[in-house]
């Protein structure tokens, strides 16, 4: 990612403006590599959040709400402790390393007055939160989010009372302090046959890959090699203008979108290397910034995280009925046997005054078929004939019931492992967390998970999430996320008047297209909500999708089915591209 030297140069400016002079009231440690200082000061209250993620790794102000451990963690309580009622001074950045140092006005133990720093290191894997203290003119560590001894490194150990060094040096120069002669010498001992991209990234600190391909790009050398290059006089006049530009404190937050508009990178100055192959979000603070590219991120991992009980508890019914259905219907097989038992009963008992007692078999004619042929029979030779000839029945009734119940138990196992599927298929539609919590709250209710307070109260009302969509033409249609909200459009929601679609053959939600009695919708309407119904179901990635619609009068919702299922004989099929509608 793009927070390098940089980006942190800028956060320091934004926060310096910000944060200086703001009292800590509460801290936080939300999650096990990110802590949160609740800082009061003019502007009024805001939360700064200080990240030693491995992927996220990054200082800035958020506006994101967090779920906070119900006890908190050794490093947080040390926080508490010290920090607790500081006030911050400054915010400092040494040299051109990704390193912000937070210091604070504070208390000893003994109520003297003193300073205590907090080290936000931001090196992708080896970032770290490390707090420390000045004594006789030197920083010693009391305490780091993630503890570094020998076992861990042999280059730098963070532990408490060791003295405080900064990471590393990396044999690179620093960009703010390089000079024109320097730079020519740098160009003419470095691999020609590299690209001047790859130079830049390999020769100065604190450049980020993102950076270091827009240097080039600046000065019109991107993808070109250092030979190739007529005049590296512009490759650094390109590196003085972005030095300049860091030196003056000339910040733009930017990020950078697909065209989807999903982001895939950031930075602190306009980029100009995609062209348009990429959209371009400007922001008015960093933190801003942060909150709309990370905050995407973070959603959609906490869904992930949501989901994965769920998966889970899914995955392992669908494992136990995939066991099952086999072996009911191998069962059910074996149930065929039982018009054989009640035919020898029948022939044992019509043939019973010329059967001989305690014989292990008999010959009788079969009066039951056309052929009269004969057939043997084994009996048990401890029971007389009318008692084996009730043995028989009793077989063949054990069997009768036997196949009715595994014929019921079959129907309902695969009715089951159907509705799990739909679960899935809806999951895989989520797109926000109340679409999960509607998800898990009919997995509750279905007895699947157990119960909590928040999906029992979302339980309660599942129109909470229903999508209420317009068509171009202005008329009102309703999407279902899941198969309660489905249930609740079709059986409560909906008149018989209006009409309802779904995808053909597959799962997917219930749209509802609302329609006055005797009115007569445009084409258009039809086909938009029709287009919905498939976006929303399990062929969206297709083309041509089969929908089928039909008034809600003729959709009928069988008693004691699974949520979600109905029933309809009377439809039209529409066939369309799958579009996503505007809400």
């Amino acid at each position: 990612m793009a927070f390098d030297a940089g980006m942190t140069a800028a956060v320091c400016a934004e926060l310096s403006d910000t944060l200086v002079g703001a009292k800590i009231e509460k801290i936080y440690q939300p999650s096990a590599d990110e802590i949160v200082l609740l800082c009061r000061g003019k502007g009024g209250s805001r939360k700064l959040l200080l990240s030693a993620s491995a992927s996220s790794a990054r200082a800035c102000m958020t506006e994101l709400s967090r779920e906070n451990p119900k006890t908190p963690p050794m490093f947080c309580m040390q926080l508490r402790k010290h920090l607790t009622g500081a006030v911050i001074n400054a915010f400092r950045m040494y040299g051109f390393e990704r390193v912000i140092e937070t210091e604070f006005s504070a208390f000893d133990e003994m109520g003297f007055a003193c300073k205590k720093f907090l080290h936000t290191e931001i090196m992708g894997k080896y970032s770290n939160l490390i707090f420390t203290e000045e004594k006789d003119g030197e920083k010693r560590v009391l305490g780091a989010l993630k503890p570094v001894d020998f076992t861990t490194s042999s280059k730098r150990q963070v532990l408490a009372g060791m003295a405080y060094e900064m990471p590393p040096a990396q044999d690179k120069t620093n960009p703010l302090t390089e000079n024109a002669a320097h730079f020519e010498a740098a160009v003419s001992s470095y691999p020609q046959g590299r690209t001047a991209e790859k130079f830049i990234l390999d020769t100065f600190q604190g450049i980020s890959p993102l950076i270091a391909r827009e240097i080039a790009y600046k000065a019109g050398a991107l993808g070109k090699t250092l030979e190739e290059i007529p005049r590296t006089d512009v490759l650094w006049l390109s590196l003085k203008a972005f030095r300049e530009k860091i030196g003056e404190k000339v910040f733009v937050p930017v990020m950078l979108c697909h065209e989807n508009g999903a982001p895939f990178e950031y930075a602190f100055c306009p980029i100009g290397q995609y062209g348009t192959a990429a959209q371009i979000k400007s922001f008015p603070s960093f933190s801003a910034l942060f909150d709309a590219f990370f905050g995407a991120r973070e959603r959609a991992a906490a869904m992930r995280s949501r989901m994965h009980d769920m998966e889970s508890v899914i995955g392992s019914v669908k494992n136990k009925l995939s066991r099952k259905i086999p072996q009911l219907k191998k069962e059910l097989i074996e149930c065929e046997e039982m018009e054989t038992f009640k035919l020898w009963g029948d022939l044992i008992t019509a043939s019973i005054y010329m059967l001989q007692k305690k014989a292990p078999f008999c010959e009788v004619t079969n009066y039951y078929s056309e052929e009269m042929e004969t057939v043997k029979i084994p009996l048990d030779n401890k029971l007389t004939p009318s008692q084996n000839a009730a043995r028989y029945y009793k077989k063949y009734t054990k069997l009768k019931t036997a196949r009715s119940i595994l014929t019921e138990q079959i129907a309902k196992a695969e009715e089951e492992l159907l509705y799990l599927d739909s679960v899935e298929g809806a999951m895989a539609l989520a797109e926000n967390e109340e679409d999960i919590l509607g998800i898990r709250a009919e997995l509750m209710h279905a007895g699947y998970i157990s119960k909590n307070g928040t999906a029992v109260k979302q339980k309660e009302k599942p129109e909470r999430g229903i999508r209420k969509c317009k068509t171009a033409l202005g008329r009102e249609f309703f999407v279902g996320k899941n198969n309660m909200q489905n249930d609740y459009l079709t059986t409560k929601l909906a008149r018989k008047s209006d009409w309802w679609f779904h995808v053909k053959g597959g799962h997917g939600s219930h749209v509802i297209m609302v329609c006055e009695p005797g009115e007569d919708p445009d084409a258009r309407d039809f086909t938009e909500a029709a287009a919905a119904a498939a976006y929303y179901s399990a062929l969206r990635d297709g083309e041509n999708v089969a929908v089928d619609y039909t008034e809600v009068r003729n959709v009928k919702k069988p008693a004691g089915s699974v949520p979600g299922k109905v029933v309809y004989y009377t439809n039209y099929t529409a066939y369309v591209n799958p579009q996503k509608p505007k809400e």
